[in-house]
């Protein structure tokens, strides 16, 4: 005979998922899981990672209270992954972390680069000045006004993409904390 007084983890996740959670309560899970993930992946190897945050994700899908209150009982995702860590002193490096710095660091400069031409371009036009020349980190911009039309144009030597790789990769090393993967001397 089955009890129904006391239903097993399987029976709550398959009434869960036949309820279905609200989009704010899969917001909530799925934000708080995913920086969990990024301080994890500082202490913990990939497979136990993906582990920690499967087991969970389905533990928070079962549970019967708000999700507010289930993801609040976890405390912060810091202080969840540093439980987990083997030596809370040796950390790993973030790549993930390390890549939205990448990117918003290649949006920065395209940004910048865009707002730098707009501007030559701006001056050129209200000025006596056909065209102008000048540097933007190395690459050569040129902007044009005359009777023909207006336009902008950039050098095509090797600056052009070399700069946006130094910068990508400046930023994804410091944004992973890469230092964190030099060996360490033991006092």
């Amino acid at each position: 005979m089955i009890d129904q007084k006391h239903p097993t983890a399987d029976d709550l996740l398959a009434e869960r998922a036949a309820r279905g959670l609200s989009v704010a309560d899969r917001w909530r899970r799925d934000s708080y899981l995913q920086r969990l993930d990024w301080h994890l992946e500082a202490v913990v190897t990939g497979r136990e990672r993906r582990s920690i945050i499967r087991s969970l994700r389905d533990e928070l899908s079962v549970d019967q209270r708000p999700m507010t209150i289930a993801v609040a009982d976890l405390g912060s995702p810091r202080a969840l992954a540093a439980r987990y860590a083997d030596d809370p002193a040796r950390l790993r490096p973030t790549w993930s972390i390390g890549v939205i710095w990448g990117g918003v660091a290649i949006l920065a400069y395209w940004f910048s680069f865009a707002l730098f031409t707009l501007g030559m371009l701006s001056v050129v036009e209200q000025s006596t000045l056909d065209e102008a020349h000048a540097r933007f980190f190395f690459v050569d911009v040129l902007a044009f006004a005359n009777g023909d039309g207006i336009g902008v144009g950039w050098s095509g030597d090797v600056a052009w993409i070399l700069v946006p790789i130094v910068i990508i990769a400046v930023a994804v090393l410091v944004g992973a904390r890469c230092w964190r993967a030099l060996p360490r001397s033991r006092d």
